[in-house]
């Protein structure tokens, strides 16, 4: 890949990621002013007027509900029955491959310039891994943000003669383990965004026109779990309609923004921390880290609709 393709790469993951973040942060001032009665005792025991406090937080919301909304374009496909079709057909005619992902590159990362604030959100890399860790804290009862973005693009196999469909399927397990939860609000969110190419050398990944983008935790904080666990998953499968001699590509952008307020917030990189790609039937260890794929002929998908629709 290009100098030139990976900067476009990488200035369309960093607007996706920004994109992401404003979701959470409406998603979570809106859930901040329904509970604004709650939290009024606990405004007025840390000196704060609930009523200024309500007014910025209304005024957040106002902005980022009037923001531009980008949509996942729908993507046409072979219907859901001629789909399970050839899912059941894989296994004797074109079953699904792996393919190993590989380390993560960095992404966005963003943290608040407030002086009331410190601290960092950051991981440890292996292929198709993540053990996302943070220490941050904020000593203002405005929620501050902090955001840490990292990045896959996965070659698949060079299209040899004419064209087809490939689809493919994997999942993004994520998990999160929180040391401490000292601190009056907070919030922790990680996402995967997904985008394709059927040709990576002349149309690099864009991830601002997406095939898909989820949440895979989105939680207010503190949790009332005890020991202090998140957990949740995306589940991904698509297709790419191939080009002969084009080398098709999946990119994931998996995310993770954390916000607090008036404290202290720690996510340790134990067992339970973790973001990571992993086949959908994974049983063991050895599926951690790969994405499934499987090339359909265009014959071969003609004739199962043929024979599904007759």
């Amino acid at each position: 890949m290009s100098k030139s393709q990976s900067s476009k790469n990488d200035n369309s993951a960093a607007e996706a990621a920004r994109i992401a973040l404003a979701d959470a942060q409406f998603a979570t001032v809106g859930n901040r002013l329904k509970t604004l009665s709650a939290t009024e005792p606990l405004l007025r025991a840390y000196g704060e007027d609930p009523k200024a406090y309500a007014g910025e937080l209304t005024k957040q919301y106002a902005a980022l509900a009037s923001r531009p909304r980008p949509s996942v374009p729908a993507v046409k496909d072979i219907s859901p029955r001629v789909a399970i079709a050839l899912n059941r057909l894989a296994d004797i005619f074109g079953p699904w491959q792996t393919v190993a992902a590989p380390t993560a590159t960095v992404g966005l990362v963003e943290k608040p310039t407030s002086s009331k604030t410190s601290g960092d959100v950051n991981g440890i890399l292996s292929p198709g891994y993540i053990i996302p860790y943070a220490d941050i804290s904020n000593s203002g009862t405005q929620e501050q943000w902090w955001v840490n973005t990292w990045q896959y693009i996965i070659p698949l196999p060079i299209t040899p003669t004419g064209p087809g469909r490939l689809a493919y399927r994997f999942n993004v397990p994520a998990g999160l383990e929180f040391y401490r939860q000292d601190f009056f609000s907070g919030s922790a969110h990680v996402y995967a965004t997904v985008a394709t190419t059927n040709d990576l050398a002349s149309r690099p990944i864009d991830f601002t026109h997406p095939v898909s983008s989820a949440f895979a935790i989105a939680e207010d904080l503190p949790t009332s779990e005890e020991p202090p666990l998140l957990s949740g998953g995306v589940a991904v499968n698509g297709h790419i309609d191939l080009v002969a001699g084009k080398t098709p590509a999946i990119g994931i952008l998996c995310g993770l923004i954390l916000s607090v307020a008036q404290g202290e917030m720690r996510v340790t990189p134990d067992y339970y921390s973790y973001i990571f790609l992993s086949n959908p039937d994974a049983k063991t260890n050895a599926d951690i880290g790969k994405i499934e794929y499987r090339i359909d002929p265009i014959f071969w998908v003609e004739a199962v609709t043929a024979k599904i629709n007759a």
